[in-house]
């Protein structure tokens, strides 16, 4: 301090003497500093509005604002706000269809089906033979369904027969018939005539299918036919529909009467004493074999005859 020139003590002091910016400055109140603010901003130009935004809010405040006359059919399911301007129309995804009463169910009434079903061949000593082989088959028939045994009964032409009815199987009825296979024809068409007599209830359908053999057909094939189709030579078949059709039975049964024929095989020979021979013959064990598993076929083919019928 003490080489200090009197120029630099007078500008020291000068500098000292300077009052404080921070400390000597009065206090400044906050609302000066909000009306600094909205004086800055009142003095700003206003900003040049949009012409298309303008347009446009202009037009949605008309559509707002614009009454919607509502037609009187749909008047009770608009709701109206206070002023009466701008009514709510629910939408239409939200207006659920009338649910469809639902339609009662139509069911077909299933008619009862009751079958005889009838074996040609030819009585003992031939119960075992080819040309047996329907009688064969008809036993085989009844023990896989678990039915009685075949019995004599009177009261459906004099033949052997096994009630279905017995074992709960009112639809099947087994007649064997006890006459030789060429002149069998009466004993089946009676059987028939008291067999519908018995079932002649409106909502019943009656069958006959007959069970006989075949030399034509392979030991063990099954082959159906239907009405008056040919005997194929087949006597025993000749002398039933000649018996149907004198009673005039045969042509009111149509498709219901039915001849299921068991193949047999034929002999090499066509000479006639060979090939009596042939179907006069004992079944072997192999041939058995066949005609037990076309025992079986042939209840299929003569269940599904029974659901067509029901259907009929």
């Amino acid at each position: 301090m003490a080489n200090q020139t009197p120029a630099d003590t007078q500008s020291t002091l000068s500098i000292h003497s300077l009052p404080s910016a921070r400390s000597d400055r009065p206090s400044q109140d906050p609302h000066d500093n909000l009306l600094e603010t909205n004086a800055r901003t009142s003095a700003e130009p206003p900003p040049i509005p949009d012409p298309s935004s303008t347009k446009q809010h202009q037009i949605y405040a008309a559509i707002r604002r614009r009454p919607i006359h509502v037609s009187p059919s749909i008047t009770s399911a608009v709701d109206e706000d206070e002023s009466g301007l701008s009514p709510i129309i629910p939408s239409p995804l939200r207006v659920r269809k009338p649910t469809p009463t639902p339609q009662p169910t139509v069911r077909v009434q299933m008619k009862t089906v009751r079958l005889l079903i009838a074996s040609l061949g030819n009585p003992p000593p031939y119960h075992s033979t080819r040309h047996s082989a329907g009688h064969i088959i008809i036993k085989t028939m009844v023990q896989s369904l678990r039915l009685p045994a075949l019995v004599k009964n009177k009261t459906l032409g004099n033949g052997l027969v096994s009630l279905g009815a017995d074992a709960g199987r009112s639809e099947y009825t087994f007649w064997q018939s006890t006459s030789m296979m060429n002149v069998s024809g009466a004993g089946v068409m009676k059987a028939w005539k008291q067999f519908s007599a018995f079932h002649n209830d409106k909502d019943t359908v009656t069958g006959l299918i007959i069970l006989h053999d075949e030399l034509e057909s392979h030991p063990g094939t099954v082959r159906l036919r239907r009405g008056e189709s040919s005997p194929k030579g087949h006597n025993g078949i000749k002398s039933v529909q000649s018996s149907l059709k004198s009673a005039g039975l045969l042509s009111a049964m149509g498709d219901r009467f039915i001849k299921i024929a068991i193949g047999i095989g034929r002999p090499m020979s066509r000479e006639r004493d060979d090939v009596s021979a042939w179907v006069l013959g004992q079944v072997t064990q192999v041939e058995r074999a066949k005609l037990d598993a076309a025992a079986e076929s042939a209840l299929a083919v003569i269940q599904s005859e029974i659901i067509k019928l029901e259907n009929s």
